[in-house]
C-alpha cells in the first residue's frame, strides 16, 4: 500500500483506494445523500452494480460533487466500479450492459468492471424467469466463461473500462479464467471478514497479482426478508428490494460482538467496526462497507491514520468459527430456473456433443433485486437454443 496507506496498486498500475463505499440496498435520496457524504468525507472509491438499481442515483450525487459540490474534485480522483449481471454474460450483450451503466452513472469510462457472479442466464431477467424451461438450460456451457472474458477484455481495448475483474469467484473458477486470459483479472471482490477469511483465496490471489476487495466486511445488512438483522449496518431500511439469504446457521455479524474485537476497540478508542475494517486493510485488501448513516460513513473512513499492532491483528486473524454470511439460495437452479452453473471441470476437454452427459452442478447463487432487461443488438443469435429461449421469454413477457 502507498502514501498514507490509502491505496493499493493493481496489476494495471492503477491505484485503488483502500476504503470504498458500498452502494448495495440503497436508492433514491438516501443513496444520493450517502454518496455525497462519502465524497465530502474523503472517500474516493464507489462500488456499484447495475443490478443494485441505483446507478442513476449514484451518478447524480457524483455529478454534483464533480461540479462544485466537493471543491477541486476531478473525475480522475474517484475510482468507480460497476458489475456485469449474469443475464448479460453473452458477448453480444456485454457492450450494451456497460454502456447502460456508463449512461446511468454519467461517466465516459469505468475504473473497474467485474463479472458479478460466476453464473449465467441465457436471456431475460434472472429474478423473473419465465414459467417453463428446458432441462438443457440447466447444463453447463463449455467455454462460456471464456467467451465472456474475451468480451470483457474488448471493453478495455475500447477504452470503456480501465480494468476488469471478478466477483465471488473461487479458486477453481479463477484458474479457469487465468488459463485463457490475455488480460489478468485486476480484482476479485469477495466476502471477506474475520469470520470468513478465505485464507486460501487470499493466498491464491496474492500469488497471481490479483487484488482482493472485501464486500460485506462488517456482516450482512439487516433486511425485511432475511430474518438475520445485523448490527454491522444501518438500522434504517432502504426502499430498495432486499436480498433473501439462506444460511446453515443463524449469524448476526458475530465479529462485531466478539469480546476480542471489543477489547481492542476499547483500548484503542475505536469502534468495533473500525477495528474490523482496519484488520482488512492491513491484510492487504480494500474494504467496501455499506452505510446510509452519515456518522457511520464518516467512522468507517477513519481507519487510515492508525494501525493495529501485530499481536492485535493476529488475535482477530484467528477468530473462529468460519461462517459465510452471503450464502445464496438455489432457487434459480431449479427445474424452471434460467441460471446455468459453470462446470468446475477441465472444460477444454468437453465437446459440444458432451454437454448432455454433464451432470447438473449445484452452485451457490444469490438472488438479487430486479434489473432492467438489456436489449439485444442486431448481432446474430449465439445459438439456436438461446434464440428459442428468447422467443419464449418474449411470449411470456407479453402474456404476463
Amino acid at each position: 500500500m502507498e502514501g498514507k496507506r490509502e491505496c493499493f496498486t493493481l496489476n494495471t498500475g492503477a491505484r485503488i483506494p483502500a476504503v470504498g463505499l458500498g452502494t448495495w440496498q440503497a436508492d433514491g435520496a438516501s443513496c444520493q445523500a450517502a454518496v455525497a457524504t462519502a465524497l465530502e468525507v474523503g472517500y474516493r472509491h464507489l462500488d456499484c452494480a447495475h443490478l443494485y438499481g441505483n446507478e442513476t442515483d449514484v451518478g447524480q450525487a457524483l455529478s454534483e460533487a464533480l461540479n462544485g459540490g466537493v471543491p477541486g474534485l476531478e473525475r480522475e480522483d474517484v475510482f468507480v466500479t460497476s458489475k456485469l449481471w449474469c443475464t448479460s454474460n453473452t458477448p453480444k450483450r456485454i457492450g450494451r450492459a456497460v454502456e447502460i451503466s456508463l449512461k446511468n452513472l454519467g461517466l465516459q469510462y469505468l475504473d473497474l468492471y467485474l463479472m458479478h457472479w460466476p453464473v449465467f442466464s441465457p436471456l431475460g431477467d434472472a429474478t423473473d424467469p419465465p414459467s417453463h424451461r428446458s432441462e438443457e438450460l440447466m447444463k453447463p456451457l463449455p467455454r462460456r466463461m471464456e467467451a465472456t472474458w474475451r468480451a470483457m477484455e474488448e471493453l478495455v481495448r475500447k477504452g470503456l473500462v480501465r480494468a476488469i475483474g471478478l466477483s465471488n469467484f473461487n479458486i477453481a473458477q479463477m484458474e479457469e479464467i487465468l488459463s485463457y486470459a490475455k488480460i489478468v483479472p485486476a480484482v476479485n471482490q469477495v466476502e471477506l471478514h474475520p469470520f470468513w477469511r478465505q485464507d486460501k483465496v487470499v493466498q491464491f490471489c496474492q500469488s497471481r497479482g490479483i487484488h482482493l476487495s472485501a464486500h460485506t466486511p462488517l456482516g450482512v445488512p439487516g433486511g425485511r426478508d432475511s430474518g438475520y438483522a445485523s448490527s454491522s449496518e444501518d438500522e434504517v431500511e432502504s426502499p430498495a428490494a432486499s436480498i433473501v439469504y439462506s444460511r446453515s446457521r443463524s449469524v448476526h455479524a458475530p465479529m462485531l460482538k466478539s469480546s476480542v474485537v471489543a477489547d481492542i476497540a476499547v483500548r484503542l478508542g475505536r469502534t468495533p467496526a473500525q477495528v474490523i475494517l482496519r484488520w482488512g486493510v492491513q491484510r492487504g485488501t480494500s474494504v467496501l462497507p455499506r452505510s446510509l448513516r452519515s456518522d457511520h460513513i464518516k467512522a468507517n473512513f477513519d481507519i487510515l491514520n492508525w494501525s493495529l499492532s501485530e499481536s492485535d491483528w493476529m488475535k482477530i486473524n484467528t477468530l473462529e468459527p468460519q461462517l459465510r454470511l452471503v450464502d445464496g439460495n438455489h432457487s434459480y437452479l431449479s427445474e424452471i430456473g434460467p441460471l446455468q452453473a459453470v462446470a468446475e471441470t477441465d472444460v477444454e476437454s468437453i465437446s459440444e456433443t458432451d454437454v448432455e452427459s454433464i451432470p447438473e452442478t449445484e452452485i451457490e447463487v444469490i438472488s438479487e433485486p430486479e434489473m432492467e432487461s438489456i436489449p439485444e443488438t442486431e448481432s446474430e443469435p449465439i445459438s439456436e437454443l438461446e434464440t428459442k429461449a428468447e422467443a419464449e421469454h418474449e411470449l411470456n413477457t407479453r402474456l404476463y
